[in-house]
């Protein structure tokens, strides 16, 4: 599912978990087991993936701009910080929708979202209040704690800070590490060596990792 509203700028999508499963582990390929976890922005997917034949053009057009895999690390509090922010309008459609692997959260959309300052030379805001709507619940199988140093993959666009995820520009201009992998490329290999050449059942319908109370 390569939709956007309602789709991957809205909530968990099929194909958001795969995504974020292939980025995560062609990140873990480049620096191993200490990559916990892995986000993509749901506005960076273009396109779904039809049932049947998947072909080198299927996977270059659900990511057509050229993006790499990027690994930081950042303190818990900063990934809430920046889950708050990528979805401070949920449930009105936003690119910077996070689709995740390694993360299992929540986001309770009653609850009004509060602006906190501006970000410098950026036209988003911080929440004022990291926390108060979203609730991660684990991150690679252990349970959140805000002052954990977790090592994250995503991609170069949102890791420098990019869409709303301004809370990763600084621990990635001190921890960041471009993995030179594609975005694209990552679906393929990941395809190829992981799954033998055939995305099955897993991946029909989406995992529960992301949970929106409306």
């Amino acid at each position: 599912n390569g939709d956007r509203d309602p789709g991957n700028r809205t909530q968990e999508t099929n194909l958001g978990d795969f995504a974020a499963d292939a980025i995560l582990w062609a990140a873990q390929q480049a620096l191993g087991d200490k990559v916990q976890a892995a986000i993509t922005n749901g506005g960076g997917i273009r396109a779904s993936i039809q049932a049947g034949d998947i072909t080198m053009n299927d996977m270059k057009t659900v990511f057509p701009f050229g993006n790499q895999v990027s690994v930081l690390e950042v303190t818990g509090a900063q990934l809430l910080e920046a889950l708050e922010a990528a979805t401070h309008c949920t449930p009105k459609a936003i690119g910077a929708f996070p689709q995740v692997a390694g993360i299992e959260f929540e986001i309770n959309t009653t609850i009004p979202y509060e602006q906190g300052e501006q970000y410098p030379d950026s036209t988003y805001y911080a929440p004022a209040k990291p926390g108060a709507r979203v609730t991660i619940k684990s991150i690679g199988g252990q349970p959140y704690e805000a002052e954990t140093i977790y090592t994250i993959a995503t991609n170069d666009f949102t890791a420098a800070g990019g869409d709303t995820y301004y809370a990763f520009r600084y621990p990635n201009a001190t921890s960041g590490y471009k993995t030179g992998v594609a975005l694209e490329d990552a679906l393929v290999n990941y395809v190829t060596t992981v799954l033998g050449g055939v995305v099955g059942q897993q991946y029909a319908e989406p995992q529960g990792r992301i949970t929106v109370i409306k």
